[in-house]
């Protein structure tokens, strides 16, 4: 029986033996791992509907992502967006939108990644606050054309976890895109449409149904090991 922090399996032990494996590690296992990091612009349309019509704003959004894969299989993401709606109707507030979220991927194939993520997001008027929670899962397929440079993307997913300040948790929630991408080298650009769905259950005053619409640009680079497919 190990008494006290002492022997071979105290918490300071492990640490010891987990320093000197990585710092044995050949370079290979280094190779191993590839670092992304993309920039992205979003025209961004919100659209709100609680019976009395539309209510829609839109903008510019700004975002910013690092990016980790091991062994081409595994990969870490970590994202943060920001910028402002306008609206012109009637009754309605212009609103700043800023997120920050974190996604997790596995890819069992080169042409599939799985994928779940959480983000935090904020929309912000002079007089109040609303802050979602929202906790994704779904998959991303990537199609080639031939030999070419170019391919397509499909997105889809479910929204299982959407808490909103103010408002019960929506009956439907979910997530789908599509877009394009071309690939040179390690650098890789795309335009992509995405598509946010909401809808929330009538609590007497009316059923909120709640869409975000996305029309995005990415720009990613890439270094180290060997790329199954992009962040």
């Amino acid at each position: 029986m190990n008494r006290g922090g002492d022997g071979p399996t105290a918490p300071g032990a492990v640490a010891v033996r987990v320093v000197l494996a990585l710092s044995l590690a050949p370079a290979a296992g280094i190779a191993q791992i590839t670092l992304s990091g993309t920039a992205a612009a979003s025209l961004v349309v919100h659209q709100v509907n609680i019976g009395y019509g539309v209510e829609e704003s839109s903008g510019l959004l700004l975002a910013g992502e690092g990016g980790v894969t091991f062994r081409s299989r595994v990969g870490l993401a970590i994202r943060a967006a920001g910028g402002s709606l306008s609206t012109s109707t009637a009754g309605a507030e212009n609103r700043d939108i800023g997120e920050v979220g974190v996604e997790a991927s596995v890819i069992p194939a080169p042409w599939l990644a799985l994928r779940a993520s959480a983000t935090s997001r904020t929309y912000s008027t002079a007089i109040a606050r609303q802050r979602w929670t929202i906790v994704g899962v779904g998959a991303e397929a990537r199609l080639d054309f031939a030999t070419s440079p170019v391919r397509g993307v499909l997105r889809g997913g479910l929204l299982p976890v959407v808490t909103v300040k103010g408002l019960p948790e929506p009956d439907v929630a979910l997530t789908a895109g599509a877009g394009i991408e071309y690939c040179t080298g390690s650098v890789i650009g795309g335009l992509f449409y995405g598509l946010e769905r909401y809808d929330f259950p009538d609590v007497g005053a009316g059923r909120r149904l709640e869409q975000v619409n996305t029309l995005t640009f990415r720009f990613t680079v890439h270094r180290g090991g060997r790329r199954v497919t992009p962040q």
